[in-house]
């Protein structure tokens, strides 16, 4: 009586019990995705990794996955133990994410810098005293720039530091125009500053844009504890060579200094009511040059070391979680449900886009300084996550017969038809821009925008999701209105568009309507992409160019992308490296819009026919594997003398998934 009325509630909730542990499996493990995962280049960032360690981190980890996916896959088909093998990894996935907090969080490799900072009413400057050049450790802030300048034999012309004083009239000067430093190879010095008055009745400090103080505008801070950061000190501070003052072997300069950020807003100027001076000490990140550095280099490489270490094994263990829970997913359903893994797929989605934003909240709620953020609580969460996704799989009702692996055999097949090489090249370059955007994103909002604050990650990410969703949802009908090629030149447009938007930004709130572009550079690309490539490739080697579909695209073509992203980012600046892919987004677009016109003519009806004999064979396919289990069960029942349940019937089902009769089923989701 109770599981009648049990089983009356779940129907009233129209929600099917033998599917639901698939809703949670997906909803659990994408949103510990969501959670964590997006924000792990941003806390390599802060615990001291640079952008060039980053990349190489990145660029490995998708190959990893890439060679790793199918090993476990046969080891599991061979053992028959996916419920096991999928438990282990989501464990040993929490576990080695969680291990990577007891890498030291500090930025260990930095250089000292005393000095003294004056401000008053009209501007602020740095006022540095210098006795014979002295390179003793805390250095000043003018042998900060000789270092820098010594460090990185600049040859820029818009740079020029004075190697020795001379006469105050000398034409050498240490001269910054911000806007051209912005985009030339030129260290970008990141300095935090903490300040003590030496006045005896020292003024209120102001933060503002105004070009003089008459009344604060923008942010009033006590001088007593003067903290705030310069990002770019370079950019930040011009000298005034008028100013230039020589004591016999001590030489006093004064540098007027703008665009400072104080708790994550950005400040043109910085004003005191009255004179007043502070003694500061600057923590700059200078890692490229071992002259007067906290620590040795060693202990930067360590870390470096250490994390690619915990990072690798974290995605061994991740690699197969995704591809095992849809093979096991897919055996739930059974044939006659497969059109219903879309619906099942909704709800990590849905977890995702939840999880990503409210984490990003929570960190920045419970971050005690809003320049560094307190990452620990994601991946505490991750963890629990972890724990929730285990569960979901332990009361799944999983069969002995499942085939989750995915080699890719007839590989040399598959490279005997141009129009599929050329087809998987373009979707290699979709994955390397992807990789860019992933790995370096939030990177250049925290650097080079205005504005940037911590929930910023959070909101692009609910975009990109939003968008996402809705154009894979409309995708069929777009492929179907504008053809399989039109739709693949709009995602190069797309990608151009979204890349060259980037370059330009000032203010971070202009990304969010940028990241509405996902929706065509992943959702409208990724359903196009598996569409087209079922129509162009002859019966026999279609799952073979899927799966190369995926791994060329999320292995090579992401692995790709972070590690020339990471050294771009260091040779040119990030601005230049999304200029870089934004034009050849729109150069690969004439390109391959040329070779299909010219090279490619095969007419639709070739490949009507292609597609016909593959959903012919992929019936025929199915249909023998249910002729064989109806076998199977004949041969149990005539063992146990238990009656024979009759399959239901199959609706031929094309490459894209759709029943071909149209018909809305009205069963549970």
């Amino acid at each position: 009586m109770a599981d009648q009325e049990d089983a009356a509630i779940w129907k009233k909730l129209n929600i099917n019990r033998r599917f639901l542990p698939i809703k949670l499996f997906y909803f659990f493990t994408t949103a510990a995705i969501g959670d964590l995962l997006p924000f792990i280049p941003l806390y390599m960032k802060q615990i001291g990794l640079s952008s060039t360690q980053t990349g190489i981190i990145y660029g490995i980890m998708p190959f990893v996955g890439f060679l790793i996916r199918p090993i476990i896959g046969i080891i599991a088909d061979k053992f028959q133990k996916h419920k096991l093998c999928l438990i282990l990894s989501i464990l040993f996935t929490g576990v080695f994410y969680m291990l990577i907090l007891v890498i030291p969080s500090d930025t260990t490799s930095y250089v000292s810098v005393e000095t003294k900072i004056s401000c008053n009413e009209y501007d602020s400057y740095i006022h540095d005293c210098t006795k014979n050049k002295s390179e003793e450790c805390p250095l000043g802030f003018e042998n900060l720039l000789l270092s820098v300048n010594k460090s990185h034999h600049s040859t820029n012309s818009s740079i020029q530091v004075s190697m020795f004083g001379g006469q105050p009239n000398s034409s050498a000067s240490y001269s910054v125009i911000p806007s051209q430093v912005k985009d030339k190879s030129y260290p970008r010095l990141s300095c935090s500053v903490i300040c003590k008055p030496t006045t005896a009745f020292p003024g209120e400090v102001c933060f503002t844009d105004q070009a003089e103080l008459d009344q604060c505008l923008g942010q009033q801070t006590s001088p007593a504890n003067l903290q705030f950061t310069i990002y770019d000190i370079l950019g930040s501070t011009r000298e005034v060579v008028a100013d230039r003052q020589i004591f016999g072997d001590t030489e006093c300069r004064d540098f007027a200094m703008n665009n400072v950020t104080v708790e994550q807003r950005r400040y043109w100027n910085m004003f005191c009511d009255h004179e007043t001076e502070f003694n500061c000490h600057l923590k700059c990140d200078l890692g490229s040059t071992d002259q007067c550095v906290t620590k040795s280099a060693h202990v930067m490489r360590d870390k470096f070391v250490l994390f690619l270490v915990i990072y690798l094994f974290a995605n061994i263990a991740f690699a197969p979680v995704l591809s095992m829970g849809d093979a096991i997913a897919y055996d739930i359903l059974g044939d006659s449900h497969r059109g219903k893994w879309g619906k099942q797929r909704l709800f990590g989605t849905v977890g995702f886009m939840l999880f990503a934003l409210s984490s990003t909240f929570i960190m920045y709620e419970i971050s005690s300084s809003n320049e560094e953020i307190d990452f620990s609580v994601s991946f505490y969460i991750f963890g629990g996550l972890c724990g929730l996704s285990i569960l979901s799989v332990w009361i799944m009702p999983v069969s002995g017969n499942i085939s989750s692996k995915n080699m890719m055999v007839h590989i040399w097949g598959v490279m005997k038809h141009p129009q599929i090489v050329i087809f998987l090249g373009i979707v290699f370059f979709f994955g390397l821009y992807t990789g860019a955007i992933e790995t370096f994103l939030f990177w250049y909002l925290e650097e080079e925008t205005i504005g940037y604050f911590q929930v910023i990650p959070g909101f692009c990410l609910a975009i990109a999701c939003l968008s996402e969703t809705v154009l894979l949802f409309v995708s069929g009908a777009i492929i179907k209105r504008l053809g399989h090629l039109n739709c693949i030149y709009l995602v190069f447009a797309a990608y151009s568009l979204r890349m060259l938007a980037y370059s330009f930004l000032d203010s971070v709130f202009g990304v969010l309507p940028i990241e509405l572009l996902h929706g065509f550079t992943f959702g409208i690309m990724w359903a196009t992409s598996t569409s087209y490539a079922s129509i162009i490739s002859p019966p026999g080697i279609s799952a073979t160019v899927q799966g190369l579909l995926g791994g060329i695209h999320f292995g090579f073509g992401k692995g790709v992308g972070s590690l020339l992203t990471g050294w771009l980012y260091k040779v040119v600046g990030i601005r230049w490296a999304w200029r870089i892919y934004g034009t050849s987004s729109v150069v690969l677009l004439l390109i391959y819009l040329a070779v299909n016109k010219t090279v490619f003519k095969k007419p639709p009806t070739e490949l009507a026919e292609n597609q016909r004999e593959l959903d012919v064979a992929l019936h025929k396919e199915r249909k023998r594997g249910k002729d064989q289990s109806k076998h199977d069960k004949i041969d149990k029942s005539v063992n146990t003398n238990k009656p024979v349940e009759q399959p239901e019937s199959e609706p031929l089902v094309s490459s894209s998934g759709e029943d071909q009769t149209g018909v809305e089923t009205t069963d549970k989701v």
